[in-house]
């Protein structure tokens, strides 16, 4: 079974993200993760040099097992994040962000839109047109891991900027804007540098 895993950072704590031994100790736990995970990374502020949260998806057996990878995250332990949400996630491109061929030199974005507790909004998967697929780097379904009841859609993909993202999405047919929350991050590949 897959998770989307988002972690929002709490204030104050960029001198926890600059600690190198804590950012090891994260890249060590997250190497144990190496064959289940299909993305991570982190999001960024507009200046796309400070996190503002992680992003962490990957196959587990179970929703316990979600909860316990997000207890035992170093940096969750260290007090990076504020909060955590944990999704099933149904993987519609059924490939990993390592797998994606896009071009040189543009941005990346996360775009998590969902119900924000409200009722769940009816979810239509639609063709992507090429256009558009072949800047995506993650697009798949958010459901409530214990219900299995889809309440958003998660989406990575790469784009001139941020002015440019919605409108690709609109112009795709995905409807995020139909979502009582839509939440645009500036990302980039997680990993080892």
């Amino acid at each position: 079974m897959d998770f989307f895993v988002y972690s929002r950072d709490a204030q104050g704590t960029e001198a926890l993200r600059d600690d190198e031994a804590l950012l090891e100790e994260h890249w060590s736990y997250m190497d144990r993760f190496t064959e289940a995970m299909i993305a991570r990374g982190p999001t960024l502020a507009p200046d796309r040099e400070t996190p503002t949260g992680s992003l962490h998806v990957l196959g587990l057996p179970s929703p316990a097992a979600a909860s316990e990878f997000v207890e035992r995250e170093p940096n969750n332990r260290a007090g990076v994040y504020a909060e955590h949400r944990i999704w099933a996630f149904d993987n519609l491109l059924g490939r990993t962000m390592w797998e994606f061929t896009g071009q040189a030199g543009e941005h990346r974005f996360l775009i998590i839109a969902h119900s924000g507790g409200a009722a769940a909004i009816p979810v239509a998967t639609v063709p992507i047109p090429p256009e558009l697929r072949g800047r995506l780097i993650l697009y798949g379904t958010l459901a409530e891991p214990a219900s299995g009841e889809v309440t958003g859609v998660a989406v990575a993909l790469q784009a001139p900027g941020k002015d440019a993202v919605m409108a690709l999405l609109r112009d795709g047919g995905m409807r995020l804007d139909e979502f009582p929350v839509v939440e645009v991050h500036d990302w980039e590949f997680g990993g080892r540098r």
